[in-house]
């Protein structure tokens, strides 16, 4: 699961410790808070859980304006923990950094990347192991060695590439990867590159053949994967088919890890193990959202209360739910409830017994928002309504990773096929279009 903010940090123990593989930092929150993480890796995991920190070097190729925040007088300043990264990081990201973004011909001298590939590397390795072996902690109890609390792989330099940028990029990637394996002080590390591409380019089938081509001779050993704001809801057949072949291409006859930074259910369907982790080894996401991103952060929008609903593997608005449960009759009562749509730990807390007390999946305060000239009222999930559904959607998330990782490619397609049969009198298949999608890309590819 990805890191995303220390409100967050509560819910890697949560429905239990042994729920999570592992943890994804970006280095923005490495930077801005090292001692906050290396506190929350000893004393909330108690073991040495894997961990991977994202350098984040992509941000340094984008509008300046994205890595920059308005002060109070108007003016732009860059963000604290991004301007210490890119000191730490230096060559022409130190230089460049809020002026103007970086290109592919900064990195023109060999040497000058060399040197950027060792700093990027090297703050990966120490920043937060360095910190979690001198805790207190760890003297009194654990007796970890820095070498004991190093990431679970770092990551070499990479940037977003598009179908008109791939070819600019992609040498550098690749030299960056190379690089990274010439260092004896690296040696003992799994070498990880990231590869973060627009949906154009999983469009287009020659494109993902270079880049698969040219990855796979390198000697990486795996590749965290992100394609900018792919929604597996929303996504057609093209689209997953594109992913799979991208994915399998960077598998490389099954010699290498790929992780999916962003992924739903149909990533956690084609990393299960029944598919021979053909496609991918892992899939990431934040507590509840995450499933989707996009590369250049944008507003979040306002936030609805969702509950997940297990059967159709995605997370539904409260009102929908509750017409759809009230149309099956699953709302008659609760062993009615439990057993055709959710026996969860959470739902058996939140409901107790008493059916209406579903209601608090949805509960909303009324707050008056600004717009234009006037205001207007919009209703905002309560603390405790989100905290519900979050918990609802871990519970749920550990179940679809161990029931993936288990069961046959039959019963997989079948499941998905049962949610399809149960939801199709009153959602129309329209709305159900992207399981059938699912069904279809997974079966044939």
């Amino acid at each position: 699961m990805t890191f995303g903010t220390f409100a967050e940090q509560r819910y890697f123990i949560y429905p239990d410790k042994n729920t999570y593989d592992g943890i994804i930092f970006n280095a923005n929150m490495v930077m801005h808070a090292p001692s906050g993480l290396a506190a929350f890796l000893m004393e909330k995991t108690r073991e040495k859980m894997p961990y991977i920190i994202d350098p984040l070097t992509h941000a340094f190729q984008h509008d300046p304006s994205v890595i920059t925040a308005k002060k109070k007088d108007g003016t732009s300043e860059i963000k604290a923990p991004i301007k210490n990264l890119a000191n730490v990081y230096g060559g022409p990201i130190e230089t460049f950094v809020g002026t103007k973004p970086v290109q592919p011909k900064d990195f023109g001298d060999k040497r000058v990347l060399k040197d950027f590939v060792y700093n990027v590397l090297k703050f990966q390795k120490e920043y937060l192991s360095n910190l979690m072996a001198d805790s207190d902690v760890n003297k009194k109890y654990l007796e970890h060695t820095e070498e004991d609390l190093k990431p679970y792989c770092l990551v070499a330099p990479y940037f977003y590439m598009t179908e008109s940028t791939y070819n600019l990029w992609l040498p550098i990637i690749v030299d960056a990867l190379k690089i990274s394996k010439e260092f004896d002080e690296f040696s003992s590390c799994k070498i990880f590159s990231s590869i973060v591409v627009s949906q154009g380019v999983i469009l287009d089938n020659d494109i993902v053949d270079r880049i698969n081509e040219q990855l796979q001779a390198t000697s990486a050993d795996g590749f965290l994967l992100w394609v900018d704001g792919l929604e597996e809801y929303n996504a057609g057949r093209v689209e997953l088919r594109g992913l799979l072949k991208l994915s399998t291409g960077l598998r490389n006859n099954f010699s290498r890890e790929v992780i999916n930074l962003h992924g739903g259910y149909f990533s956690i369907l084609a990393g299960g193990g029944q598919f021979n982790h053909s496609y991918l080894t892992g899939v990431a996401h934040g507590p509840e959202f995450g499933e989707t991103r996009a590369v250049v952060p944008v507003g979040g929008g306002i936030p609805i209360a969702k509950f997940y609903i297990p059967k159709l593997h995605n997370r539904v608005k409260y009102n929908d739910a509750l017409t759809f449960f009230s149309y099956k009759n699953w709302l008659v009562d609760a062993p009615t409830f439990y057993k055709n749509v959710c026996n969860c730990p959470e739902c058996r807390a939140v409901i107790g017994g008493d059916i209406t007390n579903f209601r608090l999946y949805g509960i909303t305060d009324s707050k008056p928002v600004k717009r234009g000239s006037g205001f207007v009222t919009i209703d905002y999930p309560t603390k405790e309504t989100k905290e519900h559904c979050l918990k609802h959607y871990l519970q749920i998330k550990k179940v679809e990773y161990q029931f993936a990782s288990t069961k046959t490619r039959k019963e997989l397609l079948d499941n998905l096929q049962q949610g399809i049969d149960e939801y199709v009198d009153i959602t129309g298949m329209d709305y159900l279009s992207y399981l059938q999608n699912w069904i279809t890309v997974l079966s044939s590819y």
